[in-house]
């Protein structure tokens, strides 16, 4: 972990010993006294312009060396310059012979702390178990609860939800997942309910059974998490996509259908999971419900099959055009159970739902769908602060319409019209998942920004990236009515 010191404005000399690279991040518009001479006295051969960031490098005492780190003025949006330093991050180990990172904030910011902990974040080895830094210190001139209140229990949360993608999806299973949340609800006094495959069955959750009934390693399961329910206060509904593996089912993915990285097609429970938890854990006020439908998508004489027509919980009968579009399939069924049993005002669902997200909206964006304008603002906000960015889109009827079949009430596998396949993938399908809900939905597909696919997002040296959590928990503890 990191270790987090609060300390005065002036060289950090108890911590920048030998074997140790100082970083200084220097934001403010006159720098302190001790960072000027050391910008100073930084050598031209080794210093270098990122972009719009100037790095100062030398060796304090001819010995240890450090970087001061310098942004012009600019009104870029803060994802830009967590990249630049990630740049620098990424030649920081190979370059300096240094095993443990020293960061100093001259001024505490939101901005400065998502970039401190990017270079901790950026050293994680595969799977995020460990780190290549022996020790990381940050150096606060002030007390950071005063901009990052819940600092200590959000970015335990963030890396929690990093890890739970990047394990072995041997290991991360239906029933460990169930085991996890049980055990949190145990600790922290939360509601739990478990729905296996009788329960399932019983509540006619036919897409999810059928989407999990390849597998008996990860079978279908269906977790609701409570906290805080009180009678006549309608609680948000946080519902994440659990698909532990997704082979495509009997339509089997392709290679450049990314199945080497499915293991992350749990990134939507992983997210809402901790979201969940960092709130509970944060002395969240208002009512709340986790919902996690979970399984294992596998290609298996048992396999659910292309061109079967299924029930939905809710009643529309869906053609299973694809097995491959299966994660819209467990979330309805979860989704109409939520509302019924628990009358949300909100239900907000994260999914990594279609690879047309990364092809839409690039490594670098959320595509987020139906959210109002109040929340998109607070939600802007928010990212601007952490560095993440979002794309928003609104109900429209062409995307609607894409989901319409004449093999049954609806289909898996929606599109638009052949002279436009190429684009709107993500919105057709968040459209699938809004004709099952009967109260408001917002839509995160986070396939594209919750893994590193570009090999450069910040603070990910591979696998899963941590986004979108940062912004989403500071824009529910902040509220955006």
């Amino acid at each position: 972990m990191i270790d987090r010191k609060t300390t005065a404005d002036e060289y950090p000399k108890p911590y920048h010993i030998d074997d140790s690279f100082l970083l200084v991040l220097d934001s403010q518009t006159q720098s302190s006294a001790w960072i000027t001479e050391l910008k100073e006295q930084a050598i031209p051969a080794l210093s270098r312009d990122i972009h719009y960031a100037r790095i100062a490098i030398g060796l304090k005492d001819g010995k240890r060396p450090y970087a001061v780190v310098t942004f012009k003025p600019n009104e870029r949006h803060h994802l830009e310059r967590r990249w630049i330093l990630s740049q620098f991050y990424r030649s920081l180990r190979s370059q300096f012979k240094a095993s443990r990172l020293c960061i100093f904030m001259n001024q505490q910011s939101t901005q400065d702390i998502v970039m401190a902990e990017d270079g901790y974040l950026a050293a994680m080895r595969a799977n995020d178990e460990g780190n290549e830094w022996s020790q990381v210190t940050i150096i606060h001139t002030k007390s950071p609860e005063a901009v990052d209140p819940f600092g200590k229990i959000r970015f335990e949360a963030m890396q929690g939800y990093r890890r739970w993608i990047n394990e072995n999806p041997d290991e991360m299973t239906s029933i460990e997942i169930g085991k996890r949340l049980k055990a949190f609800a145990d600790d922290n006094g939360c509601g739990f309910v478990e729905l296996g495959l009788d329960e399932l069955k019983k509540e006619n959750m036919n897409l999810l059974l059928a989407v999990g009934q390849g597998s008996q390693r990860s079978p279908a399961r269906c977790y609701y998490l409570t906290h805080k329910l009180t009678p006549g206060k309608k609680p948000i509904m946080l519902l994440g996509k659990g698909i532990t593996f997704d082979t495509g089912g009997i339509n089997v993915k392709a290679f450049e259908s990314f199945v080497n990285a499915m293991k992350n097609d749990m990134g939507g429970a992983a997210l809402m999971s901790h979201l969940f938890m960092a709130l509970v854990k944060s002395g969240y006020s208002e009512p709340l419900v986790l919902a996690i439908p979970t399984c294992e998508n596998l290609t298996d004489a048992n396999s659910m099959k292309p061109g079967s027509l299924v029930q939905s919980r809710k009643g529309p009968k869906v053609f299973i055009e694809h097995t491959d579009a299966e994660g819209r399939l467990i979330l309805v069924d979860a989704l109409s159970y939520g509302e019924d049993k628990y009358q949300p005002s909100l239900t907000i669902t994260a999914a990594t739902l279609t690879t047309a997200c990364l092809r839409q909206f690039s490594n670098y964006f959320t595509a987020v769908h139906f959210a109002s304008d109040k929340f998109q603002t607070s939600l802007h906000e928010s990212g601007k602060l952490w560095g993440e960015r979002f794309s928003c889109w609104e109900d429209f009827l062409p995307f609607a319409n894409g989901n319409k079949t004449k093999f049954g009430d609806i289909t898996n596998l929606g599109r638009l019209p052949s002279h436009a396949s190429m684009g709107g993938g993500s919105n057709v399908a968040a459209h699938f998942i809004r004709e099952f809900a009967t109260g408001p939905l917002i839509h995160f597909d986070i396939f594209a920004s919750c893994w590193n696919w570009s090999g450069d997002y910040p603070g990910s040296p591979n696998g899963a990236t941590g986004a979108p959590f940062n912004s989403l928990f500071e824009t529910l503890r902040k509220g955006f009515n």
